[in-house]
């Protein structure tokens, strides 16, 4: 606990610290001191000030900005262009159209200014809030109990704004269409989906932020946000959508002074931004990807001193041993696992157990795929017309508390395979069906795919997040077709295998 009396103790906060093993030396000395130098602040009840806020006068650094705040949002508009987004849990349609007009949302110091003033010093009590009067700007706003002493500030703005932005998955928007060139999302007066759809509101390009934290016995968190466009009125539109988009940027309409980006179908400022360092000058409205694209200068690879396994490769130095052996060992463990009928779904019935399920092999040439994509820092995965024989899975998540590649492949790992316990897909039957794709889920089924015998993974810093890409051969995720064949593990033989060694380890053929 913090003291707010005259003397800065401190030494609780040290411990509380240190006793988490994945912060070192060097961060604790950092956090204690950053803490110390806001402790006069927080016993008055001010708002946080971070060290060199991106604005002057503003009290946020670039990396919360970015990972706590315009990540977020921009992902789930990244969503709406990409026509991955549900449309809650019974929405007809049952995915929100493709936008053909969706901005990223960017931030602004004029805006983060006004909701600095707009909350002053003190903080809202969470049980009575009485947000600012924000004379019909569109805004977020929430007062909380702070139950997040311990973490960065822009791990809470990204909870808080994760929670308003994932209530789309609960709940569902009409939409309005217009034969099949024309579909609108439209607000439907549901409060519960105001700030989700005044966040992804194409209109709405820029944003900010001010959060303050107050201590004592009743320790309160209050959160505001401003935006440059007016809050939606009941059956406004979203955005603007079509039934289904198969030209990519040719079908995209983006206002004056922004460009759509190739890779996300979102329009970007041409000005002030660069949607992504894999775009380039060609005009050509194709989804599909350049066929070489230069890594971003922000892709930081895993440091090898020599080639390793893939030496014959070009990429092969941007990759280790140490990395390939947990990806495979990861991979293979998982999958004899589930051969033997030990995964588990969300109700606590096990899946069946698999009959052909393969051991995977590394494969040098999927790396450097992998390599190829991941290195260009992006935000969703590739296109699949860009790899027609080959599947995937993609993740990208913050770097924070993360302290190696090691440790970020093992946990991009995990987080893949362990959306099967949060679900209740599969029962006794193990078919890829056509609402898996583009949901979570379609990372356990492409890395439990029988059939895919071959892997090659690569993992990137960017700056403040991972990207980590596996490609599988051959691929799976086929829709209508079965993830692997039931029955006692080792008794159905695949083509090319010969031998399969039964057991609680094993079960899996090569």
């Amino acid at each position: 606990m913090m003291s707010c009396s005259g003397s800065s103790d401190l030494s609780q906060y040290k411990g509380s610290l240190a006793s988490e093993n994945h912060r070192n030396m060097a961060k604790l000395s950092f956090v204690a001191l950053v803490v110390a130098s806001l402790l006069p602040a927080l016993c008055e009840g001010q708002p946080v000030v971070l060290i060199s806020p991106l604005c002057s006068g503003g009290h946020l650094d670039r990396g919360t900005i970015n990972n706590g705040i315009l990540n977020p949002v921009n992902y789930r508009r990244i969503q709406l262009a990409k026509n991955t987004q549900r449309n809650g849990l019974n929405g007809r349609p049952p995915f929100l159209p493709p936008a053909t007009n969706m901005t990223e949302l960017v931030w602004s110091c004029d805006l983060e200014k006004a909701a600095v003033n707009a909350l002053g010093n003190g903080c809202q009590d969470p049980s009575r809030p009485k947000p600012p009067d924000s004379k019909g700007t569109a805004n977020v706003f929430g007062a909380y109990p702070d139950y997040f002493l311990d973490d960065e500030v822009d791990a809470i703005f990204s909870q808080l704004l994760g929670e308003k932005l994932s209530r789309i998955d609960k709940y569902d928007l009409p939409v309005h269409e217009l034969g099949t060139v024309l579909s609108l999302p439209k607000y439907n007066d549901n409060p519960k989906l105001l700030d989700y759809s005044n966040l992804v509101r194409a209109t709405n390009t820029e944003i900010g932020c001010a959060m303050n934290r107050c201590p004592g016995p009743n320790r309160s968190i209050t959160l505001y946000c401003l935006m440059n466009g007016k809050s939606l009125q009941r059956g406004e539109n979203i955005y603007r959508g079509t039934s289904t988009n198969t030209e990519g940027c040719g079908e995209v309409i983006c206002p004056a002074g922004y460009k759509c980006n190739v890779f996300t179908y979102v329009c970007v400022k041409t000005t002030t931004v660069d949607p992504s360092p894999t775009r380039t000058t060609s005009t050509s409205t194709t989804t599909r990807a350049p066929a070489t694209v230069p890594p971003s200068p922000n892709a930081e690879f895993p440091y090898s001193s020599s080639k390793g396994a893939c030496s014959m490769h070009a990429y092969a130095n941007k990759m280790t041993d140490v990395l390939r052996n947990e990806y495979i060992m990861q991979h293979n463990r998982f999958r004899s696992l589930l051969a033997n009928g030990n995964v588990m779904q969300k109700d606590g019935r096990f899946l069946p157990m698999a009959s052909n399920m393969r051991n995977m092999m590394y494969d040098c040439e999927l790396e450097e795929e992998a390599i190829k994509y991941a290195s260009q820092c992006p935000w969703l995965p590739s296109d699949p017309s860009t790899r027609p024989l080959t599947g995937e899975v993609f993740e990208t998540f913050t770097a924070t508390g993360v302290q190696s590649f090691e440790n970020a492949a093992r946990q991009s790992i995990i987080e893949w395979w362990k959306v099967v316990s949060d679900v209740d897909f599969f029962g006794e039957s193990v078919i890829y069906r056509d609402e898996y794709e583009g949901q979570p889920i379609s990372s356990f089924t492409q890395m439990a795919w029988a059939e895919s015998s071959r892997v090659g993974c690569s993992i990137v810093k960017c700056s403040n997040r991972y990207v980590t890409v596996c490609r599988y051969s051959p691929k799976g995720n086929i829709r209508n077709d079965y993830i692997y064949k039931r029955g006692q593990p080792c008794t159905v033989l695949p083509d090319g295998a010969h031998t399969c060694t039964a057991g609680a380890l094993s079960g899996l053929w090569f």
